[in-house]
């Protein structure tokens, strides 16, 4: 009988799983602050760069089914259509750090891109859209009350939207882009030409109680070679105080690419000033 029970045992022992250790809980994705701006209709307007060039001007329309680039960007651009008019951007840079390789979108320019910019109503040149198939691939959360939008990267990959043939787009929008253009003519109205290239610092501040800290810096961006640190708290620029991370992000607006500025921050107990030489914003 013991020995019955003990081969019942080992047997038990054979059959059972290995224990397995829990797994580490996965590492939650970095977010992105995207800056962003209404036009006069209320479209939401963010910057980009396309292999390195720019910024261009997109409108964020989650009813375009992929990214859309103007002809005549891609022409600037040296890209191609292929089959169908689409093509592939190496590296396509929203503004604020999002970034995606070898992504696909449709050369060609839409009427309605085609309206705004001949009426103007973006206040700036239009250079296309960002559609479904960038979008759904982030969280994106929106506060109307502040100038920046939240990217969150999602473990989605959405369909490949269908090659439409080479069709141009609906009649309808056809006709809208058409009459808007006609419209402008009449009245004389011409887009603005691009908005300015701004200084870049290339940080992440959140605000405390009397200064903004910083929160991240971008490791190979124009303050973080200048020796800013995450922790440093920025109590002056060019010996004017600020308050907040919008005082910074005024003063920095107003600055021009290649131009230093010296940050006053405070590590710890130690007070020092560090120079930056600005790099060049989206």
């Amino acid at each position: 009988m013991k020995i019955l029970w003990s081969c019942a045992t080992l047997t038990v022992l054979i059959l059972a799983p290995p224990i397995r250790a829990e797994e580490p809980a996965k590492k939650a994705p970095k977010s992105f602050q995207v800056p962003y701006r209404l036009t006069k209709p209320k479209h939401i307007l963010v910057r980009a760069k396309i292999n390195g060039k720019g910024p261009y001007n997109f409108i964020i329309d989650t009813g375009a089914p992929a990214l859309f680039v103007a002809v005549p960007v891609a022409r600037k651009l040296g890209v191609r259509p292929g089959k169908n008019d689409w093509g592939t951007f190496d590296r396509f840079e929203i503004e604020g750090g999002v970034v995606l390789n070898k992504a696909r979108g449709r050369i060609e320019t839409p009427p309605q891109i085609e309206g705004m910019n001949a009426l103007g109503l973006a206040g700036v040149e239009l250079h296309g859209m960002i559609g479904y198939e960038i979008l759904a691939r982030y969280r994106i959360e929106i506060d109307f009350t502040s100038d920046k939008m939240t990217w969150t990267p999602l473990d989605y990959k959405p369909k490949a939207a269908l090659s439409a043939g080479g069709n141009r787009g609906t009649g309808g929008l056809d006709f809208l882009g058409s009459l808007m253009k006609t419209v402008s003519s009449l009245l004389g109205t011409q887009a603005s030409p691009p908005v300015r290239i701004r200084g870049f610092l290339g940080v992440e501040l959140k605000d405390d109680d009397e200064n903004p800290i910083v929160q991240a810096v971008l490791a190979d961006g124009p303050a973080g070679t200048a020796g800013l640190k995450v922790g440093d708290r920025i109590t002056h620029i060019q010996g004017r105080s600020v308050l907040d991370t919008d005082d910074v992000q005024r003063y920095i607006a107003r600055k021009n690419p290649g131009e230093e500025i010296t940050l006053t921050v405070e590590r710890g107990k130690e007070k020092r000033e560090i120079t930056v030489k600005l790099g060049e914003g989206l």
